[in-house]
Parts: structure tokens; C-alpha cells; sequence
């Protein structure tokens, strides 16, 4: 019997790999555009704030 042929051996390796694998840059570039959005949301409620 070829690997291929358990694709539920397979598939749960393959979540575990997925649930363990380190953050992607994408993650890190999401998570550094969401601070920023609200640290320009912040600087425009005190610019608001002053008028």
C-alpha cells in the first residue's frame, strides 16, 4: 500500500504541520498594518479633538 493511499495519516499531518508552523511574513506584516491603522486612528481623534 502506497502513502498516498491514507489520506487520513496524511491529512492529519498535514494540520499538524500546519497548526505548528511559525508566523509568515504575511502574518507579521498584518499584524504591523493593523497597529499602525490604529495608531493613525488615535492621532486623528486628538487632531479632531483640538479643532
Amino acid at each position: 500500500m502506497a502513502r498516498s493511499d491514507w489520506p487520513a495519516s496524511r491529512g492529519s499531518y498535514a494540520g499538524y504541520r500546519r497548526a505548528t508552523r511559525r508566523p509568515s511574513m504575511m502574518d507579521i506584516l498584518m499584524l504591523a498594518l493593523s497597529f499602525a491603522f490604529f495608531a493613525l486612528a488615535i492621532g486623528y481623534t486628538y487632531a479632531c479633538e483640538r479643532l
